[in-house]
């Protein structure tokens, strides 16, 4: 593995997690490819999840970036129910694998951990990224990220910045 290449992804994931736990959704947005992925499937049973986001149930599954920018709107402008009022959070990513597809694109698998507090308490959840990344003429972008949930039970809300 290139170390640059490791270097670059694990910033890149970093930054990610910095830019949701400050709030700077512009920021953020800036690191998503437009016609990128944002999947969260839903558990079918104790080891299986949903394969097809288009054909089974999610959890949250935004196709394209507009719909990321529409979801930082709702955000700002108090019109979700998951971020009344908004919950302080710190993601911790670990063990980055990386995965060289091709020349265009980089498939990259983490470990993580949310922990968010606010209104409805405190709360840890934890499971598995899934990154798809590809090269820009602005660097690396987010053309896919599927986030996998180890809890099969969710309390409370969750919105982009819990995951």
């Amino acid at each position: 593995m290139n170390i640059s290449i490791q270097d670059s992804v694990s910033e890149l994931l970093f930054r990610e997690a910095d830019y949701l736990d400050q709030k700077q959704w512009s920021a953020w947005l800036d690191l998503y490819a437009d016609d990128c992925i944002y999947w969260v499937p839903a558990w079918i049973n104790e080891s299986v999840y949903t394969e097809n986001p288009d054909e089974e149930l999610n959890l949250l599954y935004l196709k394209g970036k507009q719909n990321l920018i529409d979801r930082v709107f709702r955000i700002e402008t108090g019109d979700s129910f998951a971020s009344v009022p908004m919950d302080r959070t710190t993601h911790l990513i670990s063990n980055i694998r990386i995965t060289p597809n091709d020349k265009k694109s980089i498939f990259v698998k983490a470990n993580w951990i949310v922990h968010s507090y606010g209104v409805r308490e405190a709360q840890t959840r934890g499971g598995f990224y899934e990154f798809t990344l590809i090269q820009s003429d602005l660097g690396l972008k987010i053309a896919q990220k599927k986030i996998i949930l180890i809890d099969d039970k969710l309390v409370g809300p969750i919105d982009i910045f819990h995951l």
